[in-house]
């Protein structure tokens, strides 16, 4: 599909904002991927209604000039409805930094889903334009709560409740084990929770 399978970033609260913007950085192509990859030229004349969709947003890199400059290579996009993008995903983004500066840090895993092999696509390098998108959002401290999310990639609006999912129900939809890494128990209690309301907004 030439999209990332996921792209994970832990987010600290000292990250959530910085004097580095991202006016006038370019997208450019990530050249440490060899073979099958998007191009520049991918994303030129497409009639679809479709931005550069960043998984790990510019807005959580504001802290350091390289930060921001890699999170404009192409593995860091994939092609998102513009009024997703724009819309509700861009609430999603900013409510994580609310997170991670009331929680002090947050770890973050998002990407595309495709969930049959007849996905659009765009340029010639036939991009994949995915069907959703997926992100699961874990704090730790003393009592551990993790969110999932999925998006349908159009322009529909609604309120963030409707996205929430359980970070299982995530890993049903994407095959994908997140936060392997925990101790088990802590792992399958965090990962059947969504009860969007555990988690407090600073």
């Amino acid at each position: 599909t030439k999209n990332a399978n996921w792209v994970a970033w832990h987010l600290t609260k000292e990250h959530t904002t910085g004097p580095w913007s991202r006016d006038g950085i370019p997208y450019s192509v990530d050249t440490d991927v060899n073979g099958a990859r998007q191009e520049l030229e991918d994303w030129f004349g497409n009639n679809l209604p479709i931005d550069h969709g960043h998984m790990c947003p510019a807005g959580d890199n504001k802290w350091s000039e390289d930060a921001m400059v890699q999170t404009f290579l192409l593995t860091n996009m994939c092609p998102q409805n513009s009024a997703l993008n724009r819309g509700d995903w861009e609430e999603l983004e900013s409510r994580c930094r609310g997170w991670a500066n009331h929680y002090g840090e947050v770890y973050i895993v998002c990407g595309p889903i495709f969930y049959s092999q007849n996905y659009k696509t765009i340029g010639d390098n036939k991009v994949g334009v995915p069907d959703a998108f997926y992100k699961v959002v874990l704090r730790m401290g003393k009592k551990p709560q993790a969110l999932g999310f999925i998006y349908p990639n159009d322009g529909t609006h609604h309120k963030m409740n409707y996205y929430v999912l359980s970070v299982d129900d995530v890993e049903s939809r994407t095959g994908i084990d997140f936060f392997y890494n925990l101790p088990e128990d802590i792992e399958n209690e965090v990962e059947s929770s969504s009860n969007l309301s555990r988690w407090l907004y600073g």
